[in-house]
């Protein structure tokens, strides 16, 4: 088992949610804790109530740009050696739709965050933890990213290439002979501000796309906020990432037993050539 113990550790998303509940967790662990976030009030609220209890410092981040996760990592190598980076940052995507009715400002800034984000994370943290020989990095999927997940095209498009990613760096590790280890962490749903995803629509991207007012879309808006607000709570996904850091673990599904046998399904449809089972909502 690895202790960590005075060791550094970097999460995206910190601010609230999984992210937050990862860095609370780290603190509980003697971590020193880089908090990393593109909401400011709110990461620096997440800070004040994490500095009671060890060392930790808020890094303003916007993860779909390049230089501002580089400066993230020079502000966390500060505090030493980075050993655990969490890419955590995630948004839901735009409201639910049909993939081919979605703008493609909705699928730039879905594929910016979810995807570009951990893309941006590995090629600024990883170098050092390669050279060092040392390091855990742990990336945040869903359990999107193995199942069909249709009327979220983007998402479930963002979070498979994770998966993939993933499963790539994992396995470029280990034949390099190397002592760095990467995870998964394919939570289904948990109780977060997920679905509130729009409040931090970039400017950039123009003005955020129109809500939807077919009703069956309402429908499932409502649907999936029920499944979230009624979700696993946020420190239990915490438990088992740090569990799984500490065992030199890949996967990270909270929920498995939830989605076990759809899972394995997806995956017997692709070998019998069928069409893909639909997963449950719940």
């Amino acid at each position: 088992m690895v202790d960590l113990s005075g060791k550094v550790a970097v999460v995206t998303g910190a601010a609230s949610g999984m992210g937050f509940a990862i860095a609370e967790k780290c603190v509980s662990e003697r971590m020193k804790v880089v908090l990393a976030d593109v909401e400011e009030d709110a990461l620096e609220l997440a800070a004040d109530r994490l500095a009671q209890r060890g060392t930790v410092l808020a890094v303003p981040t916007d993860v779909s740009v390049a230089e501002s996760v580089d400066d993230l990592r020079r502000q966390a190598e500060a505090l030493g050696p980075v050993h655990l980076l969490c890419n955590n940052a995630g948004v839901s995507g735009a409201g639910p739709g049909a993939a081919w009715e979605k703008p493609i400002s909705a699928w730039q800034w879905v594929l910016e965050v979810n995807l570009w984000g951990v893309i941006h994370g590995i090629r600024a943290f990883l170098p050092a933890m390669v050279e060092r020989d040392q390091g855990h990095i742990v990336n945040t999927a869903s359990i999107a990213g193995l199942l069909p997940f249709p009327f979220a095209a983007p998402y479930a498009a963002s979070k498979h290439a994770v998966v993939g990613i993933s499963t790539s760096i994992f396995h470029e590790l280990a034949i390099r002979g190397s002592h760095v280890h990467v995870s998964v962490l394919c939570p289904g749903w948990i109780r977060t501000r997920i679905v509130d995803s729009e409040r931090n629509w970039p400017d950039r991207l123009g003005a955020l796309p129109a809500t939807d007012t077919n009703p069956m879309t309402q429908m499932l808006e409502a649907m999936v906020k029920q499944l979230v607000d009624a979700g696993m709570d946020p420190a239990m996904v915490a438990e088992q990432v740090l569990d799984a850091v500490r065992a030199e673990r890949f996967w990270v599904l909270p929920n498995a037993s939830d989605f076990g046998p759809v899972i394995r399904d997806v995956g017997a449809s692709a070998v019998e050539g069928r069409n893909p089972p639909m997963a449950p909502m719940a």
